[in-house]
């Protein structure tokens, strides 16, 4: 029965994407820029940030010359808008800079800085991972932001998500819901259910130095 099921699942998965390949072609190879959109089956080598509406189902590997000049932005870069955001990456994400305007990456991503909707599996960025769906386990070398997450998030400086299921590990970690661990030398959360190892810890229940903690559920007052 099993069987069949997954024989049923990936036929309709093939469907899918031919319907997608005959509104935009693919091709084994591809480079960007591209004046031609084409999505890629393969390998994708690319310069800049730049894939307009791009789908990679393999190795994306780029290069960006400007990525000295990340640190010099004035200000912090949010999550992409569904307008604005572009390439979908199903695979290996190699990069010396990384995505301003990421619309998905599931799979493995190692880059300078990372920005996309939502990214799931495993990433390592020099700088930041800031993603709207933060799902798996993220390596950032100064902090992971996110609007939901679930899994590991470990950064040097600091991690911040508006609702968190997993492992933070950080020197700072900040989250309006937490479901799970935070571990740092501060800890802040608005909402949790779970366990803080800090120096200072903060919670809706209290403010504790090395360990704070709440499981119980606020009750709806009548």
């Amino acid at each position: 029965m099993k069987t069949k099921l997954s024989i049923i699942a990936l036929c309709i998965s093939l469907i899918i994407f031919g319907q997608e390949s005959l509104k935009i072609k693919s091709s084994l190879l591809t480079v960007n820029p591209q004046k031609i959109i084409r999505n890629t089956n393969g390998f994708n080598v690319g310069i800049l940030d730049d894939y307009q509406k791009q789908r990679i189902n393999g190795i994306n590997f780029q290069i960006n010359p400007l990525t000295l000049l990340y640190p010099l932005i004035p200000q912090a870069i949010s999550v992409p808008t569904e307008n604005k955001s572009t390439v979908t990456v199903n695979g290996l994400h190699l990069s010396t800079g990384g995505m301003m305007d990421g619309k998905k990456l599931n799979g493995l991503g190692i880059s300078m800085y990372h920005h996309s909707r939502t990214t799931n599996g495993f990433s390592v960025n020099f700088f930041n991972n800031t993603s709207g769906d933060l799902n798996g386990f993220h390596i950032s070398g100064f902090a992971n932001s996110s609007e939901k997450g679930i899994g590991l998030n470990m950064a040097f400086l600091g991690n911040d998500s508006n609702d968190f299921k997993g492992l933070q590990i950080s020197m700072c970690n900040e989250s309006e819901k937490m479901r799970g661990v935070q571990i740092g030398l501060v800890n802040k959360t608005k909402n949790l259910r779970g366990l803080q190892f800090g120096l200072w810890n903060v919670n809706e229940k209290r403010k504790f130095p090395i360990i704070n903690w709440n499981f119980k559920s606020k009750k709806n007052k009548s």
